[in-house]
């Protein structure tokens, strides 16, 4: 019964049931070349985002990307981008980061992979940033209009990772 406790007290601290938030309108080109246009190019019913908003948040991103592209998104109904923020970055280095990016993504993973060089404040306030978490992954799962549905900025985890993968199949079964 304690497991259990610490169970739900965890994701219940971690994760924010957020129907009402929508995520901001955004087109940016994806590292495969195409225009992705949010929220109506959302991939699939469930839709999750993987956002980064500094250079060190890529171990974490990474992390919560491996798992979530191996075991949720493997059908048509749960889609994922990975999308770092690089708006603070200066304008004349950002083409010398994204060059750098696309050298170390797989080409596989490009289509998935939406960097993002302005609003940033508005992605700031959607996921709830914390000051002292600035190189966390921010996970957003969201629904075909773009309303979230869930969300953490915590570390990844197994169990953490089960809440979302348990949000995630629950809001594309409410898509059939």
């Amino acid at each position: 019964m304690k497991v259990l406790f610490s169970l739900l007290t965890l994701v219940t601290a971690s994760t924010v049931l957020a129907a009402s938030t929508t995520i901001p309108s955004v087109v940016a080109t994806a590292l495969d070349g195409h225009t992705v246009s949010l929220p109506s190019d959302l991939p699939a019913p469930a839709t999750i985002l993987i956002l980064g908003f500094s250079q060190h948040s890529q171990a974490a991103t990474t992390a919560w990307e491996k798992s979530i592209r191996a075991s949720l998104a493997t059908t048509p109904t749960i889609g994922y981008f990975d999308m770092p923020i690089l708006e603070d970055a200066p304008s004349f280095i950002r083409p010398l980061i994204l060059r750098s990016i696309r050298k170390q993504v797989p080409d596989v993973l490009k289509p998935h992979f939406v960097p993002l060089t302005s609003g940033e404040a508005a992605w700031k306030q959607l996921t709830n940033f914390s000051p002292s978490a600035p190189d966390a992954a921010y996970i957003l799962l969201v629904d075909r209009s773009g309303n979230v549905r869930w969300q953490t900025h915590d570390p990844f985890t197994p169990t953490l990772f089960a809440a979302l993968s348990t949000a995630a199949h629950n809001l594309a079964a409410e898509s059939k």
